[in-house]
């Protein structure tokens, strides 16, 4: 059965590095999160209310998921959303109008639709922004920032997005 509870001190120095390494260890630091473990050792990371109160009786789902712990943070879209919106250094691929539309069906990004970047090695976890900077996605690094704006190659494959509920929601029948 699932439950939630307080992150172990090995858990949050994990945690700790990975807001640090995504720039947001200032926007983390005096709020509450949960530990919601599943079977086989998946442990899932929620940001919480402060006004929660007690963190032994959440129902099945609570807070905004942030991400998946294992050795690292994965981020979830949240998390991603919650980057580009608080941190001033992170890594990051801008794409035009034209690929924004493309990521949000899912498609991945080709060199000569980024405007602008912050990566520096290649299979490097990336948040990919609109032209508005806002966190539309994540994305895997293909290159280094030496090729990442090859023309006419996919330099950025996507991962995750925020259309990825709205086309779920087509296949499985049901909008509401």
């Amino acid at each position: 059965m699932d439950s939630y509870r307080k992150p172990t001190e090995l858990e949050l120095t994990i945690l700790k590095r990975s807001f640090s390494k995504w720039g947001v260890f200032e926007y983390f630091k005096n709020k509450l999160l949960a530990i919601r473990t599943q079977g086989d050792d998946k442990r899932q990371i929620f940001l919480l209310s402060t006004d929660v109160g007690d963190i032994d009786r959440f129902p099945v789902y609570s807070g905004l998921y942030i991400g998946t712990l294992g050795k690292y943070l994965s981020p979830s879209l949240g998390m991603a959303q919650i980057i580009a919106k608080e941190a001033k250094i992170f890594p990051f691929v801008k794409v035009n109008r034209k690929a924004e539309s493309l990521v949000i069906y899912g498609r991945d990004i080709f060199g000569d639709s980024i405007v602008e970047y912050s990566v520096s090695k290649e299979n490097e976890v990336v948040i990919i922004l609109n032209m508005h900077s806002e966190g539309i996605g994540l994305g895997l690094t293909r290159h280094d920032s030496t090729f990442i704006t090859t023309k006419g190659k996919v330099t950025v494959t996507n991962v995750a997005d925020i259309g990825q509920y709205i086309r779920e929601e087509r296949l499985s029948g049901s909008m509401f």
